[in-house]
């Protein structure tokens, strides 16, 4: 296969491109009105009518049509969600199991909820009925309070999260899409795919902790995600985005896929304008892409490029999210970060970025393959103008060749 144009650019060849610049602005965020309805009426039991008042989150705007059970389409264009699981705290607010709830057309429950308000049966001011489905949708919700309050403070940016996966499309099933995204005066409501298998890095432990914590996955199962993870950086490097904190909690797990997600800190990349010579464009309508200006330090120390953790030299997106990948294949494969931090003060980043990657993991009698060392070596390079390409990595051996195991089948989320 034919791997596009800026998956095969060197660094030596960005950094030839032009001085470096500062990243793009994503395009503004379409972000309707919605948010929490108060009480609504939910049909839980299609079986006996059994009925709930629950709190549902949708679109301001319902019943700017009307409501028509004969119409295919009013099951995506009626649609709302009923927070059920608190996930995890997030840093602006939290992350939520939502179920997926559709319009209700039973006639009892209409009537009962219409005469409840006060309104006739089948008005435009009747409240809509629910009922449940078994689809499950994931919910983070911002607090702009909070968004208020941290303005300037941290580099995540929610807005820009927004921004970013509207930017990204739900064109590639291995990067993270907005299902749909609303706002009230209270919160941001960032609806996305729920994945059901939570995220790899619970997948790494759970390997590490069945070997005892002496390895992490066989490298089948490292490469069976692996070669997903660089699907979803082949998306983002062919719209133009660079991620800056990939990380396995980063990646979620949904079944057979991995996915990767939490776009608060992605870049959009700059490219020279053909049309403007000196000018810089964004991946649609321009060339090559340049070398950014420091951004500051930011990302998972663990994880962080060289460059981003001395926040002095002009960097290239692209190669900063692939020492990231690296980092998470060692881990995958170790059950171990292979650093604290990088810098040559640190024991391990010192070792490997001097070359002895595989001597110190022998030394510390862990075995990986011949490939698996000669990748993440590769891959691992002190200067970026030595490690490899995106192109590079996808058609290295260790990536194309070997057995790729999948994950045992998932337990049903409830």
């Amino acid at each position: 296969m034919e791997l596009p144009v800026h998956a095969r650019v060197s660094f030596g060849q960005v950094e030839a491109s032009g001085e470096p610049c500062r990243p793009l602005e994503f395009p503004p965020p379409r972000i309707p009105r919605g948010g929490f309805s108060g009480k609504a009426l939910v049909v839980v039991d299609l079986v006996t009518g059994a009925r709930q008042g629950w709190d549902v989150i949708h679109r301001e705007d319902l019943r700017a049509s009307p409501l028509n059970p004969n119409d295919p389409s009013a099951e995506s264009q009626f649609v709302a969600y009923a927070p059920r699981r608190r996930l995890q705290t997030a840093i602006y607010g939290s992350v939520w199991a939502c179920l997926v709830l559709r319009p209700h057309f039973g006639e009892a429950a209409n009537i009962d909820a219409a005469r409840a308000t006060g309104v006739e049966p089948g008005s435009a001011g009747a409240p809509i009925v629910w009922e449940t489905t078994n689809n499950y949708v994931a919910i983070k919700m911002v607090e702009w309070n909070k968004v208020q309050s941290m303005r300037g403070a941290l580099l995540e940016d929610p807005i820009k999260e927004v921004q970013a996966m509207q930017h990204i499309g739900r064109t590639c099933r291995h990067v993270i899409w907005g299902v749909e995204f609303l706002q009230d005066d209270d919160h941001l409501y960032s609806i996305m795919p729920f994945c059901t298998g939570g995220d790899l890095f619970g997948v790494v432990v759970k390997y590490a902790e069945e070997n005892d914590g002496e390895s992490g996955m066989p490298e089948p199962v490292a490469r069976y995600w692996f070669r997903q993870i660089l699907q979803g950086l082949l998306h983002l490097q062919k719209v133009g985005v660079c991620h800056r904190d990939l990380s396995l909690e980063n990646i979620m797990v949904d079944t057979t896929d991995c996915l990767i997600i939490d776009m608060g800190m992605c870049l959009s990349m700059p490219y020279n304008d053909p049309t403007s010579p000196g000018d810089v464009t964004d991946v649609r309508r321009g060339a090559m892409r340049r070398l950014m200006r420091p951004q500051g330090v930011c990302g998972k120390h663990n994880y962080m490029s060289p460059e981003v953790f001395a926040n002095t030299a002009a960097f290239d997106g692209f190669a900063i999210d692939l020492w990231a990948a690296a980092v998470i294949l060692y881990i995958m494969i170790t059950g171990f970060p292979p650093y604290d931090q990088a810098s040559r003060t640190d024991p391990g980043f010192d070792a490997i970025t001097k070359g002895r990657l595989v001597q110190q993991l022998n030394a510390w009698d862990i075995e990986i393959s011949q490939d698996a060392g000669d990748l993440l070596q590769s891959m691992l390079r002190l200067d970026p103008r030595e490690r490899l390409s995106l192109a590079d990595v996808i058609s290295h051996p260790w990536v194309v060749n070997g057995e790729a195991q999948p994950p045992p089948p998932p337990q049903r989320f409830r």
